[in-house]
């Protein structure tokens, strides 16, 4: 049984596809429960909610200019800063949220404690493949990545996948190469070091265009390459979706061999449909915050709503702060 805080403001489009999803959400899964976080201008809307669901007006908002970094010292009432607050006062297991990734960083670093192997959270997301869905991270919490923080990226992937897994995490580095000269020095002297992991399948270095054949269950790369990756991935995915899409009910012919292969084409589809792999979590800090799509269709949120019972269910963060603990006791970290 999970309790969830949701904010209906952030993202694109706010509370007209979160609060939807939600309710949906949450009608299916009566063993769990959440609290709606948005404007007060909403309450008229929410007398239809089901029993486990329900929802505080906020005051405030956040300026459409804000630097993050004022939040640090700031407050201004705003929904997402409510939903932190109930989770910081553990009243709520898990916080789901469509705002940017600057904005959660904040309040994190305000409310939270971010692990010492750690200099700052790590976006740790879902991806997925030919086969089961991986692990990628860090996917934008990042610009660049020393061996060290490559290493802190590890030890937090290993801690969520080894719980879920009944072996152990097939780990890789992603590189533009896979020969062991490849790379700059930090890949490389993380590489050698997690060769000597003995809680993982480490598997070496890995190119982009191995990234989704479903062989690994870890993938660890900087911010900033791993949100490049992930991001053409998605518009390269959505794009053949689209496409086939759009073949299949072009004219009869099309909609008459999809209606003979739908049995065959749906569970191929529901596989590699981007928005069931939707949800992020910001991991290395005691507090469970998963951070949704700023686009998240219904479906995409609903998907960020399961990752947060997840976290909440699987007791991530503490396995993370574990392995991170882990991670400074033994020296593994390069001097």
């Amino acid at each position: 049984m999970a309790a969830l805080a949701i904010d209906l403001e952030g993202g694109d489009f706010g509370p007209s596809r979160l609060l939807p999803a939600s309710i949906q959400f949450f009608q299916n899964h009566p063993e769990h429960s959440g609290t709606l976080f948005g404007s007060a201008s909403l309450q008229s809307s929410m007398s239809s909610l089901p029993a486990n669901l329900r929802f505080e007006p906020c005051a405030g908002a956040l300026p459409p200019t804000l630097n993050p970094g004022r939040l640090l010292r700031h407050e201004y009432g705003s929904s997402i800063e409510r939903a932190v607050s109930e989770l910081k006062q553990q009243r709520v297991d898990a916080v789901v949220s469509s705002e940017h990734t600057g904005i959660l960083m904040a309040l994190l670093h305000r409310h939270g404690r971010v692990h010492p192997a750690l200099d700052r959270p790590v976006l740790v997301s879902w991806v997925p493949t030919s086969k089961d869905a991986m692990l990628m991270l860090d996917l934008g919490a990042s610009f660049s990545a020393t061996a060290e923080q490559l290493l802190g990226f590890a030890a937090v992937g290993v801690a969520i996948a080894s719980g879920q897994l009944a072996r152990k995490p097939r780990l890789a580095l992603l590189n533009l190469g896979v020969e062991a000269n490849k790379g700059p020095q930090s890949i490389r002297l993380a590489a050698e070091h997690l060769a000597r992991w003995t809680e993982i399948d480490y598997r070496g270095f890995v190119e982009a265009g191995e990234v989704f054949q479903g062989d690994l269950d870890l993938v660890i790369t900087d911010g900033f390459t791993g949100n490049a990756v992930i991001k053409a991935a998605e518009g390269t995915l959505d794009l053949t979706l689209g496409a086939i899409r759009h073949a299949l009910n072009r004219d009869v012919v099309g909609k008459l061999l999809g209606y003979m292969l739908r049995n065959r084409l749906r569970p191929i589809m529901r596989q590699l449909d981007p928005r069931r792999s939707n949800g992020a979590l910001l991991a290395g800090t005691d507090m469970a915050l998963i951070k949704s799509h700023g686009d998240a269709t219904g479906v995409a949120f609903q998907a960020a709503l399961t990752r947060a019972v997840e976290a909440s269910e699987g007791r991530w963060c503490t396995a993370i702060q574990a392995q991170l603990d882990t991670l400074l006791d033994t020296s593994a970290a390069p001097n």
